[in-house]
Order: structure tokens, then C-alpha cells, then sequence
């Protein structure tokens, strides 16, 4: 396992998108299903009862962790409604979406976190994204907002979740500064 020097965890970003997608997936296996059930296309309509009912089930659970200021998973729903099309005929792609969306929403609903060491900068967004220094021009945090100046122009600007000290501030921006300059020094 790799230890990071410094490990800044920026603020999260509103899930409401990836939200309204989940309960749309959630919502519209619930009403498949219960048509299924209604034209007699399911072999087994009580398994059929038992998945609409978990979905329902884990979609109220999500709901009141929201309403509890956490982050809802739909995850669970999505797999058992992934389930559910499976017993459709001829829905497997249907369902393999479901599963793909079941296995990557929390991914994507992962902090947004930046991982600074001698080594280079980590981004952990999905997939996981890796710099090195030497395309770094600059790296510091400044009133509570970290940036990182590429080479190439791009930026990457992002609110810090907690405030930073001045001293760890400090600290920091000389850490990226020390860093920066080992690898010009290397590179002249």
C-alpha cells in the first residue's frame, strides 16, 4: 500500500444527476415488472413480487439516507433490478446495464481526493488519475482552494472540504515547491 505525504480531500460534488438516473432505472423496473407480471411473461411471478418489493424496499431505505443528510447507494436496487431483467426474456443487455450501473455508481459517487509524495499527484476519481512532476508548473493551496497548474495549460481548482491552518498551508505549498524544483534541478 502506498503512504502519500499529503492527502487533500476536496468538497463534494452534488450527486444529483447520478441520483434522478438511479431512481429513473429504479422506477422503470418496478413498472416492467409489474407489467410482466400483469401479461403472465414471468415463470415465477412471486420471485418477480420479491425483487419489485426489494427494490422498493432499498429505494425508501435511500431515501431517508438522504433525508438524513447522507449519501444514498442505489446500488442494491439497481442489482435487484439487474436480477428482475434477467428473468425477462430476451433482456440480458438490459440487465448487464443495470449490473454495470449497480457495480459503478459508488465509484463514481467517491470523495474527490488528490494525493501529493515525492512521486507525483494522485487523482482518485474513477478511473484514477496519475501526474507526475515534471508536468507540473505549480501546486499550491491558497484560501482553502487547492490548484494545480499543468504544463499543458490545463488547471485543476477545487475547494478543500475542511479549512487548512496557515502552517500546514505553508507547509504544503513548500512540500510542492521542493518537488517542482528537485525536477527542474534534475532535468538542467
Amino acid at each position: 500500500m502506498r503512504l502519500f505525504d499529503y492527502i487533500i480531500i476536496c468538497k463534494k460534488p452534488d450527486f444529483k444527476n447520478v441520483d434522478r438516473i438511479s431512481q429513473f432505472m429504479l422506477l422503470l423496473s418496478i413498472l416492467a415488472f409489474s407489467h410482466g407480471i400483469y401479461k403472465g411473461i414471468f415463470k415465477t411471478p412471486p420471485l418477480v413480487f420479491a425483487i419489485i418489493t426489494s427494490i422498493i424496499c432499498w429505494w425508501i431505505f435511500c431515501l431517508f439516507q438522504k433525508k438524513k443528510g447522507g449519501i444514498p447507494y442505489y446500488r442494491l436496487g439497481l442489482l435487484f433490478a439487474s436480477w428482475g431483467w434477467i428473468l425477462v426474456p430476451e433482456a440480458q443487455i438490459i440487465a448487464g446495464i443495470f449490473l454495470i450501473g449497480a457495480l459503478f455508481e459508488r465509484q463514481v459517487k467517491f470523495p474527490y481526493e488528490i494525493a501529493f509524495d515525492p512521486a507525483g499527484i494522485v487523482v482518485n476519481t474513477f478511473p484514477k488519475k496519475y501526474y507526475a512532476w515534471n508536468q507540473i508548473q505549480n501546486a499550491l493551496i491558497k484560501d482553502d482552494v487547492i490548484t494545480i497548474d499543468f504544463k499543458n495549460n490545463k488547471l485543476i481548482q477545487k475547494d478543500i472540504n475542511e479549512p487548512v491552518s496557515p502552517t500546514v498551508t505553508a507547509e504544503f505549498n513548500a512540500f510542492c515547491a521542493t518537488q517542482i524544483a528537485n525536477y527542474t534541478q534534475n532535468q538542467g
